[in-house]
């Protein structure tokens, strides 16, 4: 006896009652990309030995220093103990300013080859479609690919933690500049790693994905300073001045002055070895001043820039004249600040009267607005646009893939 089916009423391809398709939450699939991600790099032995060798480098570096300086300081004649105080924590101040900009250069150098390798490498693999068909959407890739990256360069951070922190005692550098200055160093490993995921996305093939990266960071740091740099010679002013002259242009020297008799001519006569003009002379011609306040924002989106003008002002105290320096931070931040003031500010005879201008005075960010907020704001708005490209561009289903593209 036979039976006779209904046709089924059921639309092709409509979901079964009673059925729930799966779904995958947006943290557990983040967290799954950044787990298969981890566990990669966790099996290579390179990234490890590259971790051992920065962590004995910046340690021989940081002990060296420190070793060198204390034993210079063992040397010096006459030199009381408040004043090698003083010289060993400018020394510990520089030291701690250094390492961080030396992690913040290696990453620099290190992140770009981590990052564009994410997302072209999968697809140079044939692995990038298997992943595509999953539950995982684009974002949920990319974040997570994005999120290692950073995992991954961060590791240089915490190796350099402990030269860091002896630095840092030395230096009696205080606890919020040691923050901000680390917060600052891995918010710039995401902007990088940001950049390289993004372009990653975007090119299909690895080797371009990297060279494209670094050429992007190169703009960032070399290009904008050699932006600045050249349009000083074309973004001036012109004022009325005349030459300044300086009591130590009359004293007499050659080449058989010795150093101690020139230190005991400027000990009898400080104000005349000072940078501190004594007089006016010759007659009040145009000179033209470099302006840089109309190209200063070209510096702001440096990473050394960010990093600098984000950490608190922290001069070393003054024990006498001469010992007080501020370290290599806040001098850079100090020089980034110089191009929000006015040139005629540091013209010595304008219009033939002399203004007494100390031009050996330590830099300060006294009137000035922070350029740091420009600069991540510049880097944001940078990364973002990448990774909203890259996001078209990885986006599934695709319309038009490029000639030679490699799908599984």
């Amino acid at each position: 006896m036979s039976h006779v089916l209904a046709p089924s009423s059921a639309t092709p391809g409509a979901p079964t009652p009673g059925i729930v398709p799966p779904r995958l939450g947006a943290g557990a699939a983040v967290r799954t990309v950044v787990g298969m991600e981890l566990r990669q790099r966790l099996r290579s032995r390179g990234w490890f030995a590259l971790l051992g060798v920065f962590f004995l480098v910046v340690g021989a570096v940081t002990l060296g220093a420190l070793g060198l300086h204390a034993s210079t300081l063992g040397e010096m004649q006459g030199v009381s103990d408040a004043q090698r105080e003083t010289s060993l924590r400018m020394a510990g101040q520089w030291l701690f300013d250094g390492v961080l900009m030396f992690v913040l250069t290696l990453s620099l150098l290190v992140s770009p080859a981590l990052a564009a390798n994410a997302i072209s490498g999968d697809r140079a693999g044939g692995t990038l479609a298997i992943t595509q068909v999953t539950l995982l959407k684009t974002w949920h890739l990319m974040a997570g690919k994005w999120l290692a990256a950073w995992v991954a360069s961060a590791a240089f951070l915490v190796a350099a933690l402990p030269w860091l922190v002896v630095a840092a005692l030395v230096g009696r550098v205080s606890p919020l500049f040691v923050l901000v200055g680390l917060a600052m160093i891995l918010v710039e490993f995401a902007v990088i790693t940001g950049i390289g995921v993004a372009v990653s996305a975007i090119t299909g093939r690895t080797l371009f994905a990297v060279v494209v990266t670094y050429l992007l960071v190169a703009l960032l740091t070399l290009g904008t300073l050699i932006g600045f740099l050249l349009s000083l010679s074309v973004i001036n002013i012109t004022v009325q001045a005349s030459q300044p002259r300086y009591g130590y242009e009359t004293a007499t020297m050659d080449e058989a002055t010795t150093p101690e008799e020139m230190d005991a001519q400027a000990a009898e006569d400080p104000a005349a070895w000072d940078l501190v003009a004594d007089q006016c002379g010759g007659p009040v011609t145009d000179q033209v001043v470099p302006d840089p306040r109309r190209t200063g924002w070209m510096l702001a989106p440096n990473p050394f820039v960010v990093l600098a003008d984000a950490t608190p002002w922290s001069p070393v105290p003054q024990s006498e004249p001469y010992m007080g320096q501020i370290g290599a931070l806040n001098l850079i931040s100090g020089g980034v600040r110089w191009t929000q003031r006015d040139p005629l500010q540091s013209v010595e005879c304008l219009n033939g009267e002399l203004r007494g201008i100390d031009q050996a005075g330590e830099p300060n960010r006294e009137g000035t607005w922070p350029v740091w907020p420009l600069g991540l704001a510049m880097q944001g708005a940078l990364t973002a646009g990448l990774l909203w490209w890259g996001h078209r561009r990885l986006d599934t289903p695709a319309g038009k893939l490029a000639a030679g593209t490699r799908v599984a």
